[in-house]
């Protein structure tokens, strides 16, 4: 089997081993469903380090290992300013990619379903299955004007939320609902 062959199969792979581990709560998008995703409006979040080398046009990069333990460790209000800081809207759908299967971009995803209020996806074939799929890529990540967003925790022992999920978030807790 060649390189080409296996990157294209490393989606359906990847899928495979969450299944079998009790671990597949990403939703798992390919290269043709990321690409759509980010033509609606959609922002891509590149978990390589930087100079990695080619990026997904209008993508950022964060350090992922930092906001993974501010979140880990409750220290939202860190992690809010560095993802504001940064540009990346939380109210908004974002595809987190990385390279083929990364782990860190899996943690990230789901990290980011309890504070995100827009559509967190994981581009499991990340970098490689984009090129592959003979779409652009660019040399630098994307830099975007700071997007205030300030997360609050619905209730104790309830995970951090962006303010305002309610007024977005059909499925936000009842309490939220409540005071609309």
């Amino acid at each position: 089997m060649n390189i080409a062959t296996t990157a294209r199969r490393l989606p359906a792979l990847a899928a495979a081993l969450l299944l079998a581990s009790g671990l597949a709560q990403a939703e798992i998008v390919s290269a043709t469903a990321a690409a759509q995703r980010l033509q609606e409006g959609a922002q891509a979040w590149d978990v390589r380090a930087p100079g990695q080398g080619q990026v997904l046009p209008g993508a950022v990069q964060l350090d992922v290992k930092a906001c993974l333990q501010w979140l880990a460790s409750g220290h939202v209000q860190a992690f809010s300013a560095a993802v504001s800081a940064a540009g990346i809207d939380l109210s908004r759908d974002v595809v987190i990619y990385g390279n083929a299967g990364d782990t860190q971009a899996q943690a990230l995803y789901t990290a980011l379903r309890t504070v995100a209020t827009g559509h967190v996806l994981w581009f499991v074939g990340g970098i490689a299955e984009w090129q592959l799929s003979g779409r652009s890529t660019v040399a630098q990540p994307s830099s975007r004007l700071p997007v205030p967003q300030y997360l609050v925790a619905l209730s104790s022992g309830a995970a951090s939320r962006m303010a305002a999920a309610n007024l977005r978030d059909p499925a936000a807790p009842p309490e939220l609902l409540a005071t609309r």
